[in-house]
């Protein structure tokens, strides 16, 4: 019991902290938001939007779902870690660098598809920006798998400051637009990456087989097909749609609100961090697996809450009004996030026992059912049909994970709690909407949810406080 309360306290911790650098890393759109919002039309925040898909589906492209390969070889106890890392990054520099040349022929056609013809240079800053992401994934795997959380956020943290920086110069004192948000994020990228050579170079070295490579293929290449249906397919296919069906105005005003949506999601990812870290290192550890899905369902229902109860606060002090239609689909996608996350718990088996390839059929249904209810709800409600598809399609892809994952790696997850949780935050932010949505009405719904998860938890924070008094 000790051992699995210590796992979980673990797990956590490595989670919180991994979750402040995952939110300095990919939240700085969050915290841009006042300026861009006050100097971009919507047509403009809709362009900049297509650039960032682009950027996403590019950079799952790039990882080619090799770095669960790489962390499931490099945990491995037989293999020579600097070999394995070596293998992993020079392979990557070869075929990143292959894409790169690849896009800088193909940009103009591709400004014409995503932007407007006069668009090339864009796609040709995004593409060098996302080149230089990739080469820094590996140094931040590295980080990520020998639980360095401190150096990651420390590290984030300079890259967060200096891109806050470049883009207040760019776009606020050079006036450069989108091109001088790109080039905040390509400087700090770069930046980042020299800050990560002492650690990459560590590791690397030129004495190494490349036969294990087949292996790392083998197990990484199937996820690809994962990737994409997940980060392109469910994750930003919505906003592609959007653009075709409303025109790129209504694909800057649905960003904008997916964007807060996607602070749940940020931290969402910085657990995953984490998990993935832990279920590879503790695979016998299944009470475990239980306990952190519920403790994982009622932290992210609290940053829910936060999120969906003071959103016309939050966008009062940080949007511009002609923006503010936006926040009605905040709480939808932030939602989606924590089946999001349930999704990462369910599939941590097809990891373990190495059946990688099945979480393709698993996340194909919950594609083509995202897909289609886009295309029907959009046309009829807007981007609130977009973000009721993205939800419903999250949910469905939890629960087939769950149903096929639970048969290759039982574990007795508790779904009543978990069921019982989540629909307690529905049913409070439904009478919420229905009572008026008032704000003292909001704030007695947030203390009621936060009281009752906190209650259920009295056990566990109780040993956490008398643990740290001792």
């Amino acid at each position: 019991m000790k051992k699995n309360s210590t796992s979980i306290k673990n797990l956590f911790g490595q989670s919180t902290i991994y979750g402040i650098g995952l939110f300095l890393r990919k939240a700085l759109g969050f915290f841009l938001i006042p300026l861009y919002t006050h100097t971009f039309t919507h047509n403009q925040y809709g362009k900049l939007a297509m650039i960032y898909l682009f950027s996403g589906a590019l950079i799952t492209f790039y990882n080619l779902g090799l770095n669960e390969a790489f962390l499931k070889q490099f945990t491995e106890k037989e293999n020579d870690k600097r070999e394995v890392f070596s293998r992993f990054f020079l392979f990557r520099l070869t075929y990143s660098s292959l894409f790169l040349f690849l896009l800088f022929i193909l940009s103009s056609r591709l400004s014409n598809f995503l932007l407007t013809p006069g668009d090339i240079y864009l796609i040709r800053l995004a593409s060098v920006t996302i080149w230089i992401e990739c080469l820094c994934g590996p140094g931040l795997l590295i980080l990520r798998i020998t639980n360095r959380s401190k150096s990651y956020v420390f590290l984030n943290t300079i890259r967060f400051t200096i891109n806050i920086a470049l883009n207040i110069l760019f776009v606020l004192y050079f006036k450069m637009g989108i091109a001088g948000v790109l080039l905040g994020n390509l400087g700090s990228s770069f930046i980042l990456f020299l800050l990560l050579y002492p650690e990459i170079r560590k590791f690397l070295t030129i004495k190494l087989h490349w036969g294990p490579l087949k292996r790392l293929l083998n197990y990484g290449l199937p996820i690809l097909p994962l990737s994409i249906i997940i980060w392109v397919g469910l994750d930003l296919i919505d906003r592609w749609l959007i653009k075709w069906i409303l025109g790129l105005g209504k694909t800057g005003v649905y960003t904008l609100g997916y964007q807060f949506g996607t602070v749940m999601g940020v931290l969402v990812s910085g657990f995953c961090g984490a998990w993935t870290a832990f279920f590879y290192n503790n695979p016998e550890n299944k009470k475990a697996f239980s306990d952190s899905s519920i403790i994982f369902v009622r932290a992210s229902l609290i940053l829910w809450a936060i999120l969906s109860f003071f959103t016309p606060e939050i966008f009062r002090a940080m949007v511009a009004e002609e923006y503010w239609i936006a926040q009605k689909i905040v709480p939808i996608i932030a939602f989606s996030y924590i089946f999001f996350g349930l999704e990462e718990i369910f599939s941590a088996g097809f990891y373990i026992k190495s059946r990688t390839g099945l979480l393709i059929p698993v996340a194909l249904t919950p594609l083509l059912i995202n897909i289609s209810l886009n295309l029907y709800l959009i046309p009829r409600y807007g981007i609130m049909g977009a973000a009721i598809a993205t939800l419903f399609s999250y949910f469905l892809f939890a629960i087939f994970s769950y149903l096929i994952g639970n048969k290759i790696f039982p574990v007795n997850y508790n779904l009543k709690i978990i069921s019982s949780d989540l629909c307690l935050g529905i049913i409070l932010i439904s009478l919420t909407t229905l009572a008026g949505n008032t704000f003292y009405q909001r704030v007695l719904a947030f203390t009621v949810l936060t009281s009752i998860l906190g209650y259920k938890e009295r056990g566990r924070i109780g040993k956490l406080l008398h643990e740290r008094r001792f």
